[in-house]
């Protein structure tokens, strides 16, 4: 059955896309194919390319992923969600650049959108306004039902209430490390069974100095994305999930912060950036000779593998649930976009980095044939003690102050009670 994309451009649509053509890029990529016969109830995908989670891949490009997953439930009759069972076309209404959140509604409208990709944090975002439909109002979508199929810690960043996306692809934080620079000088590559005194250990090797004591290249750095992996792996965080109160003054909080301190002014292994880190790591040519990051992204220069984030105290990954798929609520045919939505979430696992149902997960090795299979191995440990990214943007700022305050050499305790005082004031906004 031939793919087609069908675009309808509207007043309002043509309006909104002059800046981004101008710019050279289409608000939609329109690429006429072949008509083909609607079989059952015709629907629409708005899909976006600009998730790292479907960065290009195995020689892919995102929209032609895509593409592939819509060709793919249409050739599986004996798919209970594909086309002929759920009994649905589905045509690609391909997203250039999104609007603000308060415009995303008016732009589903003018695309004549069922189904939409979206982040989680827009996704909760547009859920909470009633632009996307509450997956919970479908049969067969209970919690226990879904959690056994999908991670916990995943769905829920999804969640504003009730599910508001399915998750499609995440990205746990990682350890990346120069695989080339661990051989020559003689250091072990990570492995699962490394602690946070392993990690001080063999950055201290790993760092590079020059004869008047500064330094060539740092051994470690891991606060390009914050510092929740610390809080979490010594079994504290920044707020309790139930009352919303700060939890940054109690000790298992101020150890983990003070470890982090230490990296960078007592052991001296982690460089004493926070604007500057990310050129360091990706636009130098020395970048640190380990990396915590989010897959894919990588440092460009040198021989870079991953391995799981050394253990602390408590076994816990940070997980960013980055792309999932949504309902808009001004489909008319609801019942059908849920079975697409059903069809497309399983068919797109494979052409994720890092998948989020479990069976795809356990199956990693067969999609990413550029892993080893120690990276494989290591995704999977990572995936099954994730932890799931915090929701509120005042989390966000106090981890943001945090990092930039500590590394800047400021003592644990003022920077806490400044932080805990930052997200008091926060809540009474």
């Amino acid at each position: 059955m031939a793919l087609r994309q069908r675009v309808t451009l509207t007043r309002r649509t043509l309006i909104g896309s002059t800046a981004a053509l101008t710019a050279g890029c289409g608000f939609l990529d329109s690429q006429p194919e072949a008509p083909r016969p609607v079989q059952g109830t015709g629907l629409n995908w708005a899909v976006y390319d600009s998730y790292a989670s479907l960065a290009v891949s195995q020689g892919i490009s995102a929209l032609e992923k895509y593409r592939q997953t819509v060709a793919e439930l249409a050739r599986d009759e004996d798919n209970p969600h594909g086309f002929k069972q759920g009994r649905y076309s589905l045509d690609l209404r391909r997203v250039g650049t999104w609007p603000n959140l308060d415009e995303i509604a008016a732009l589903l409208e003018d695309l004549e959108a069922d189904l939409v990709t979206v982040s989680a944090g827009t996704a909760r975002a547009l859920g909470e306004h009633g632009v996307l439909l509450p997956l919970d109002r479908f049969s067969g979508t209970a919690v226990s039902e879904l959690e056994r199929e999908f991670y916990p810690n995943v769905l829920a960043q999804f969640r504003r209430g009730a599910p508001y996306a399915l998750p499609v692809g995440v990205r746990p934080q990682v350890l990346y490390y120069d695989a080339a620079l661990f051989r020559r000088e003689g250091v072990p590559p990570p492995h699962s069974n490394w602690g946070w005194d392993d990690l001080v250990v063999n950055a201290a090797k790993l760092t590079q100095r020059r004869a008047d004591g500064s330094v060539a290249r740092w051994g470690l750095a891991t606060h390009s994305e914050g510092l929740w992996w610390a809080l979490w792996q010594n079994g504290a965080d920044a707020v309790d999930p139930d009352t919303l109160q700060c939890r940054l003054q109690e000790p298992a909080a101020i150890e983990a912060l003070q470890f982090f301190r230490d990296l960078v002014h007592t052991h001296r292994v982690s460089p004493p950036l926070y604007r500057g880190l990310r050129t360091l790591i990706f636009q130098s040519g020395t970048p640190p000779a380990m990396v915590y990051g989010l897959p894919p992204v990588r440092p460009s220069h040198g021989e870079y593998r991953l391995a799981e984030i050394p253990r602390g105290k408590v076994h816990a990954v940070p997980v960013y649930a980055e792309m999932g798929i949504a309902i808009a609520a001004r489909t008319a045919n609801p019942e059908a976009a849920y079975s697409a939505l059903r069809g497309l979430t399983n068919v797109m696992q494979q052409y994720v980095n890092v998948p989020t149902q479990r069976e795809a997960v356990a199956r990693l090795g067969e999609f990413r044939k550029d892993l080893e299979p120690e990276e494989v191995a290591a995704l999977q440990r990572s995936m099954e003690h994730g932890h799931g990214w915090p929701q509120t943007g005042a989390q966000y700022r106090a981890i943001r102050y945090l990092v930039e305050a500590l590394v800047d050499g400021d003592d644990v305790a003022t920077v806490v009670n400044q932080a805990c005082f930052a997200l008091y004031e926060s809540q009474r906004a």
